[in-house]
């Protein structure tokens, strides 16, 4: 008698007849438990919605939207499926977050996102969607899956250092920097400064001051404070291909401390001088050891990690129920373990990362918007390894 007044129900839920009170209890029916942690329908649509917005904002190739609106669905679900996973072994642990670290990372995510106070954090909230409340609770969802990533899976993450020399000497070439100047222009400027026949002139006249020992600031300094040129810029070290080709082509055969003839280029004509110069090189080990330990350690905690979710599943109690476009949601479980056993040939197999350039200090990038926006929402990825061990209590 149940089970016919249940598929009673379901078969009314898809003729739109139920009442509004059964329809509601039907649309929130549980679609995947996890030990005593559940996901609701309800829960899944709302998700996908937020998927499919996210999705539908970027500015891509229309067949990798389509491909991705249609993996949306089954994306949404393992991803609820991963973190109920971590949610219950949470629990297990007796996983508590409390104000205080909530309260510690929200002032570090509005410092990250330059939110200087309270109403411009409101602000914030009101272009992101989300309430005070929601993005509490989000944070404290991360720190509690960072504080079970630390007790269980850090701790797995070793990285031999004899390992790092040895990939080190077999790759040395990858580890190669390319030639490179040290560089500084000034621009004698087309918009607001002198007139178009005379630009010429006065950009011979400060590279000859500055070509007979007068330095370039002050080879320029009455013209720049006319608005005639720029100040003097500070271009740093630049490699082949990171100047405008132009310039590239006038400055990169010029001995140190020569200034180039005034270039064409965005803006006005460049004078650029050549502070030094730095041939090719492989860097020793002691200057990219930590860029390939760094590497690794990543690829050894998605390999963990991966292994750590395996490993939740076989001991947890999971009944899934999943909508029909999210059925194949093991898929995308399946494709992120596989990408976890394709780097798990170590050091041997993989790419050199990127040695660090020597070069000046790139400025931190401010988030856009004013006061800031945040983030939509997003499931914690459980998989990106952590900048530092995860803490287990800020």
């Amino acid at each position: 008698m149940r089970r016919t007044l249940t598929r009673l129900l379901l078969s009314l839920t898809v003729l739109g007849t139920l009442s509004p009170a059964l329809h509601a209890e039907v649309i929130n029916r549980v679609v995947l438990r996890v030990n005593d942690r559940i996901a609701t329908l309800r829960d899944y649509q709302q998700r996908r919605e937020e998927m499919v917005r996210d999705i539908l904002r970027r500015e891509q190739d229309p067949e990798e939207r389509q491909r991705l609106l249609g993996q949306a669905g089954e994306v949404v679900f393992a991803d609820m499926f991963r973190e109920l996973l971590l949610d219950s072994r949470a629990d297990q642990l007796g996983v508590e977050i409390n104000e205080a670290q909530v309260d510690t990372a929200l002032t570090q995510l509005k410092q990250n996102y330059n939110i200087k106070n309270d109403q411009d954090l409101q602000a914030a909230l009101a272009q992101s969607g989300l309430t005070l409340e929601q993005l509490r609770a989000q944070l404290r969802s991360s720190l509690r899956v960072q504080e079970v990533r630390g007790r269980e899976v850090q701790s797995r993450v070793k990285v031999d250092e004899e390992d790092l020399r040895r990939y080190y000497r077999k790759n040395l070439e990858q580890f190669r920097q390319p030639e490179q100047v040290q560089l500084r222009e000034v621009v004698v400027l087309e918009e607001g400064g002198a007139p178009a026949e005379e630009r010429s002139a006065i950009a011979a006249g400060i590279r000859a001051k500055a070509t007979t020992g007068t330095s370039l600031a002050d080879a320029a300094a009455e013209y720049a404070q006319k608005g005639v040129t720029s100040n003097v810029i500070e271009l740093g070290w630049v490699s082949p291909g990171d100047l405008d080709k132009n310039l590239e082509t006038a400055v990169w055969a010029l001995p140190k401390g020569s200034v180039s003839e005034p270039v064409q280029a965005r803006g006005g004509l460049h004078l650029v001088q050549v502070i030094d110069r730095r041939e090719s090189r492989i860097p020793p080990f002691s200057e990219v050891s930590a860029a390939i330990q760094a590497r690794e350690q990543e690829r050894v905690f998605r390999d963990e990690i991966a292994k750590y979710m395996t490993e939740l599943e076989k001991k947890s109690l999971i009944v899934a129920n999943p909508p029909e476009e999210a059925a194949g949601f093991r898929r995308q479980i399946a494709s992120a373990a596989v990408e976890s056993e394709a780097g798990a040939g170590g050091l041997a197999g993989a790419e050199a990362p990127a040695p660090p350039t020597p070069a000046e200090p790139i400025a931190p990038v401010t988030p856009p918007g004013s006061p800031g926006t945040l983030p939509t929402p997003k499931p914690v990825d459980i998989t990106a390894p952590p900048v530092e061990p995860p803490p287990l209590g800020l």
